[in-house]
């Protein structure tokens, strides 16, 4: 039973989505992934953000649980804040950037128009929803499961 923290990137009405492409399918999720053992959701979120994008979290707030089958059993979904930053990429020392030289399982960071978000082909459609309603009407103040 796996877990994962996400988080919710939003900047000059963008907000930075992970483009996937898996075993020939292509799709986005959130930035993020499964914590390591001991480790908890907020350090693996900081830890993801840092290999995925090369960026810095300064602020964070837990505002989705999302539950569904594996690998991901739960996922703690955040809406972050970065520090000033430079362009995204896949930190080249991470997992993620050994599968992109493997040209295996591609990751590619990308800011996408607000939008445009709710047309993505996005890995889950409740989390998707959430999102594009906490773009409209402001995200929850408590975390809500979806």
């Amino acid at each position: 039973m796996g877990k994962a923290a996400r988080a919710i990137i939003i900047e000059n009405d963008k907000i930075l989505v992970m483009k996937r492409i898996k075993q020939g399918a292509e799709y986005y999720t959130l930035v993020g992934g499964q914590l390591s053992e001991g480790e908890s959701a907020e350090d693996a979120l900081i830890r993801e953000v840092k290999e995925e994008t090369g960026f810095e979290v300064v602020s964070r707030k837990l505002v989705f649980v999302e539950h569904h089958p594996e690998p991901y059993n739960s996922q703690a979904i955040y809406l972050c804040e970065i520090a000033p930053h430079g362009d995204v990429m896949v930190q080249p020392d991470s997992e993620e950037g050994v599968m992109n030289r493997l040209d295996m399982n591609v990751h590619q960071p990308q800011w996408i128009d607000l939008r445009h978000f709710g047309s993505l082909p996005f890995t889950t459609m409740n989390l998707q929803k959430a999102i594009v309603a906490g773009l409209q009407n402001g995200f929850p103040g408590d975390p809500i499961a979806i």
